[in-house]
């Protein structure tokens, strides 16, 4: 034992003598070969990444017993000013590597205090570097104290020591406050980089929590409203971002300060911060990464909550939303109001009441048209002509066609106009269908207006176009397509059809499976019956003959199964309910246990599986997609017949009204920072006080009490009655009757507000489906997750401050070890000197 303590005592003090004979050299070495390389971060694993800590704690141990062996305050001072690539110094490693221990750094800077005060060759001083690698308060404090100026100084780019601080959204809560308070007491808050950006850009970007936003802001409170030099404010930089886990609770906190002020401001490109969160998200697999969709869905509706402007690009941005955050959207209360008060304008309406028009003329045109047409192909000789009309009727194919053209066109118009390009538009299938119907009933107008076709003794196999058959089966087409667009159409006026349609839609997708299972099923008993009746008497051709002559009854002696086509068509046949024959299968035994089982396996079980698919896939859009489904159809129409005014008001040169274009500001307030708020009159109030309004609520007015006084008698023998009497009669049979009628012709433009309301408003609550009580129940769970996820964090940092604590007794402990060995080396050497001395005088 005691050969082996002094084995360890001359290895520690071997390994002190090292060190001390090392030049100041070595801590610059040790602390270098400890710093990660970026370009081997962005490599590394995390296995990888947590032995380069320990790399780094053992860089540590090897710094301290440098600083041991070498207490000269000279020698810590040349090996603090020693440079590197870069011109860093071992102030600027040590701020770069993960929270460096303050006692280490007090030791450097005591040795050299000026050293706080050097840059390298991108402007960084080691505060800098301290802020963006996180350190620890008592760090800042240490370097803030040698080189005061250094919370002021700016790099390269600008950027001061704040700024990167301000990207830390991993750090303590309380301690990333209290490191902020002291960075930003100098005027930091205040100053930008080169893009403009302030501290608070970067905070809100990377998503700091409130605590630290609200010092940055009460520090500079003009921050939470100035732009960067391209537009962008801290709103703007929080929603492209929208999918970090912080960012709903850094925009709640824009939202209830000042920066609520920005979130109807544009950027130089003229984007909304709605379209930031778009632009975030692109490239992002919403579908196979939750948090992030639930962490944008969240953003969407804060900021919806927030009431933006409807401005004609705001409903387009909502239609570019993925379809994930486009159900978020379209039930936001304010996004319901936003679309009601726009398609209860006179424009708007008149649209839907022309849309409902020109489907009415093209299908009564079209069935007219086209019954005289078809009689006229099918003779031999031209023998009747058109009556005026059928004329009328003819030349108002085009009318309709050409009117939807026009909006197609229009529409076409109105995106390029928004900048969204022709994308939006070639993805709608309402757009198809449009197209369909303009393409077919322009095609067979044109071929029903062919002249030799319309005067009598003309040659009707030299009329246009097709063969009379194909023109029929043309016909027949072009009225199924007639009739689908008017079922769209009417899917964007009434929630009912909305879920009728979309619900089909939807049962469709469903089947998809239940369908190519249903159709192999059916093959396969078609092709075994086909099979098992071959050369069968009931299949050959020449028995089956002389049957049909034989037999007077016998009209159709034909078995169903002696073809494949046949026996198919059968099998169809019979799943859709035609049993035939009881005694078809008679003859072979076979073929009634296969009749058996086809009946088992496609009459009843296939049957009933179609029966549960098709309920369950209705109930879910009925019950849960419902208001989605209506609420997605209105603002597909809206920003339609939005995008067609502002084309249609552009190519007059004309305004919507007197306040200008619809959705521009009508005041503007200069913000410091050169911010411009932009505000306007709220639309729907505006509209609500046009005369028309007041008269037709003075005329609904005479039907109610409030014009009796309270003192006065109802009586048949007041004159006063009797003069009232006759207002509400002329008023409910002349006036409201004829106003009614002229807002008919006019296209619904006479209307008052009130009657557009009556007819197109929609309800902006309704019922609270399954989807959205299982949501409320997911937000509790989130929050309790939330909670449970806070407290981890709370218990991990414990941990990691124990074990902080832990490695500092350790290197106390071996201090106080190496001390102690070196005490007893100079014992030793003492004893080895006294008994050699004793010996040498015993030898005398």
């Amino acid at each position: 034992m005691a050969y082996q303590a002094e084995a360890i005592l001359t290895a520690n003090v071997s390994a002190l003598n090292q060190e001390q004979n090392q030049g100041p050299e070595r801590l610059f070495q040790i602390l270098e070969d400890a710093v990660i390389k970026p370009d081997e971060a962005l490599l590394m694993n995390a296995e990888e990444l947590k032995n380069r800590h320990e790399i780094i704690d053992q860089a540590w141990d090897k710094v301290r017993k440098w600083l041991w062996a070498n207490e000269s305050q000279d020698k810590r001072a040349a090996a603090a000013y020693i440079r590197g690539n870069g011109e860093v110094t071992s102030l600027h490693l040590m701020c770069k590597l993960n929270d460096p221990p303050p006692e280490l750094v007090g030791d450097l800077v005591d040795s050299a205090p000026e050293v706080a005060s050097f840059a390298d060759t991108h402007g960084w001083l080691p505060l800098h570097h301290a802020c963006a690698n996180g350190a620890s308060t008592a760090v800042l404090e240490i370097l803030i104290h040698a080189y005061p100026e250094s919370k002021l100084i700016q790099d390269n780019q600008n950027r001061t020591p704040l700024h990167f601080y301000a990207t830390r959204n991993t750090d303590n809560p309380d301690v990333m406050t209290k490191n902020v308070r002291l960075l930003c007491d100098s005027g930091a808050a205040e100053l930008s980089d080169r893009g403009g950006m302030l501290p608070m850009h970067y905070a809100c970007a990377y998503g700091s929590n409130a605590d630290v936003l609200k010092v940055l802001a009460d520090a500079f409170p003009e921050s939470l409203t100035t732009k960067d030099n391209k537009g962008k404010t801290p709103m703007h930089l929080t929603m492209v971002n929208g999918q970090r886990d912080t960012s709903p609770d850094v925009l709640k906190f824009l939202l209830d300060t000042a920066g609520r002020e920005t979130i109807n401001l544009r950027d130089t490109e003229g984007n909304l911060p709605l379209h930031l969160l778009n632009l975030g998200l692109r490239g992002v697999d919403l579908d196979s990464d939750g948090e992030k969709l639930q962490n944008a869905s969240e953003c969407l509706r804060i900021y919806l909550a927030a009431k933006p402007k409807a401005s004609a690009d705001f409903l387009a941005e909502i239609q570019n939303l993925p379809e994930e955050l486009l159900d978020v959207a379209v039930v936001s209360p304010h996004v319901r109001k936003i679309l009601n008060n726009k398609i209860v304008r006179r424009f708007p309406t008149s649209v839907v009441m022309t849309d409902l028009y020109m489907y009415i003329l093209l299908i009564i045109a079209f069935e007219v048209a086209s019954t005289h047409h078809i009689e006229v192909r099918f003779m031999e000789e031209v023998l009747v002509t058109e009556t005026t009309l059928e004329t009328l009727f003819r030349y108002g194919l085009f009318v309709g066609s050409g009117y939807f053209l026009l909006r197609e066109l229009t529409q076409l118009a109105a995106l390029v106009g928004l900048g969204l390009g022709l994308g939006s538009w070639i993805y709608d299938t309402t757009n198809w269908l449009d197209v369909m119907v303009i393409s077919m009933v322009g095609t067979f107008a044109a071929l029903m207006s062919d002249p030799r076709g319309l005067e009598i003794g003309g040659d009707p196999d030299e009329l246009w176009g097709i063969d009379n058959k194909s023109f029929r089966a043309g016909c027949a087409f072009t009225k199924m397509v007639l009739w689908v667009a008017v079922v769209y159409f009417l899917k964007s006026l009434s929630i009912n059809f909305a879920v009728f349609l979309d619900g089909v839609v939807y049962v469709v997708k469903r089947l998809v499976a239940f369908l190519m299972a249903v159709a192999c099923i059916l093959v396969a008993f078609a092709l075994m019956f086909a099979i098992l009746y071959q050369e069968e008497e009931m299949c050959d051709a020449g028995i089956m003959a002389n049957a049909s002559q034989t037999i007077p009854d016998c009209t159709d002696p034909s078995f169903p199964h002696c073809s494949i086509e046949f026996s198919l068509l059968k099998a169809y046949s019979m799943m859709m309910g035609e049993i035939g024959s009881e005694t078809r299968y008679d003859g072979i035994i076979m073929a009634q246990i296969l009749y058996i089982l086809y009946a088992f396996f496609v009459v009843i079980l296939l049957s009933n599986v179609l029966i549960a698919i098709v309920t369950d896939s209705y109930e879910f859009i009925q019950n849960d997609r419902a208001a989605i489904v209506f609420w997605t159809n209105r603002l597909d129409f809206v920003a339609e017949t939005d995008g067609m005014s502002s084309i249609i008001l552009g190519c007059c040169g004309l305004n919507p009204s007197s306040k200008g274009a619809a959705g521009a500001p009508t005041r503007v307030q200069e913000r410091p920072g050169g911010t411009t708020i932009l505000d306007d009159d709220d639309d729907a109030e505006s509209e609500n006080k046009e005369f028309m309004w007041h008269i037709w609520s003075s005329l609904t007015g005479l039907f109610t009490e409030s014009h009796f006084y309270e003192d006065e008698k109802v009586s048949f023998t007041n004159i006063e009655f009797w003069v009232f009497a006759a207002y509400q009669c002329f008023a409910l049979l002349v006036v409201i009757p004829i106003w009614v009628v002229l807002g008919v012709v006019t296209v619904g433009i006479l209307w008052p507000p009130q009657v557009r309301e009556y007819m197109l408003l929609q309800s902006e609550t309704g019922q609270i489906s399954q989807q959205s009580r299982e949501r409320q129940k997911l937000e509790q769970l989130r929050d309790i997750q939330g909670d449970i996820a806070q407290l981890k964090a709370d218990i991990q940092r414990e941990i990691e401050a124990d074990r902080s604590d832990m490695a500092r007794m350790k290197m106390d402990v071996e201090n106080v070890q190496s001390e102690v060995l070196s005490d007893l080396q100079q014992i030793k050497e003492l004893m080895t000197t006294l008994l050699d001395l004793g010996g040498m005088a015993q030898g005398m």
